[in-house]
């Protein structure tokens, strides 16, 4: 047991709020897989989680997983191993087989989280060591991206079964616990390569921002607070736009959509499409801006006093969402259903 330490005492202030919003839906006595990379974030976690674990009721188990890239991801695994160990915790590590090539941090990111959660099976929820810092980098990227608000929000506290409880410190902080916690970690050098994005935002972009601000990543999590709240919010209003205006499984009435905010009236446009199915990261914002500016123009032209029933604006619209399935505009409002013959959308 590690002396006891302000800064100790101050990272449980942040941690434990995290697991109390777990225990609202998996009860009093949680199964947490901790996954431990060997590196400062995940150490640190790793360890204030077993420094209250008996008091705070917590079954935990190491979660390691060694990507196979790296000479040295063979000796940092075993490094994990002697941590588990020595804080008396169940091991369970795996080891990945990926290809050196395009795409590799989203790759092995990917092949990371599958694992994990096969490690995990169902009703544990997965602890990762994401800090405040990691969350600001992420706005960052996400912004250069051109996310919106979703995107903005970066990563949620709890998004089962991903549990992220160091979000409210520093990665400085975080190398500071392993020291008062008495415990060793490794670095990881692919966390200073400039050849990915994140690293680059790392290690070039926020430095900079620290000179005008050095408060930044607390600036940017509180924007990305802020923006999950905001999408929250929003979010319900479509859903309960979306149920008020439903005719049937697939059917809505489309009169007066106009005159919603257009933030609310393509979420609600996009959850019809959701509701059919659609992949909405394949059918990109493009096309539901094309069925927002049809339904408002719609609306102009029924609503426009010298406007007749041939107006081009009130003729029936249709997109194709994916392979046999059909969204269509006309008088009775939006419809879904199988695709038949050329699409009128665009």
């Amino acid at each position: 047991m590690p002396p006891r330490h302000p800064d100790i005492a101050a990272a449980l202030g942040q941690l434990r709020p995290a697991l109390a919003r777990v225990r609202e839906t998996r009860g009093a006595r949680l199964s947490l897989l901790v996954a431990c990379s060997g590196g400062a974030d995940s150490t640190a976690l790793l360890g204030l989680l077993a420094l209250i674990r008996d008091g705070d009721r917590l079954e935990l188990t190491v979660g390691n997983i060694d990507h196979g890239l790296r000479p040295d991801s063979a000796a940092e695994a075993t490094h994990v191993a002697t941590l588990a160990a020595g804080l008396g915790l169940p091991l369970r590590s795996t080891r990945l087989t990926l290809a050196v090539g395009p795409g590799l941090p989203a790759r092995a990111r990917d092949a990371r989280r599958a694992a994990l959660q096969t490690m995990a099976g169902t009703g544990v929820a997965i602890a990762l060591g994401h800090t405040r810092t990691d969350q600001a980098e992420t706005v960052l990227m996400h912004a250069t991206r051109g996310a919106g608000l979703d995107g903005l929000a970066a990563m949620p506290p709890w998004d089962p079964p991903w549990l992220r409880p160091l979000l409210g410190l520093g990665r400085a902080t975080t190398r500071a616990l392993c020291e008062q916690l008495g415990l060793a970690f490794v670095d990881d050098p692919s966390n200073l390569d400039l050849r990915h994005p994140r690293v680059r935002v790392r290690e070039q972009l926020l430095p900079g921002l620290r000179q005008d601000n050095p408060r930044v990543e607390s600036a940017l999590a509180a924007l990305a607070e802020q923006a999950a709240d905001a999408e929250a919010a929003l979010l319900a209003w479509a859903v309960a736009e979306e149920t008020r205006r439903r005719l049937g499984p697939d059917h809505w009435t489309a009169e007066g959509m106009a005159g919603l905010p257009r933030a609310v009236r393509t979420r609600v446009l996009r959850r019809i499409c959701e509701l059919g199915g659609v992949d909405m990261g394949a059918l990109g914002h493009s096309a539901i801006a094309s069925v927002d500016r049809a339904l408002c123009g719609r609306e102009a032209a029924v609503n426009a006093p010298d406007a007749g029933p041939a107006s081009p604006a009130r003729a029936p619209r249709t997109w194709d969402l994916r392979p046999g399935l059909r969204l269509r505009l006309d008088r009775g409002g939006l419809r879904l259903g199988p695709a038949g013959g050329p699409s009128e959308g665009s």
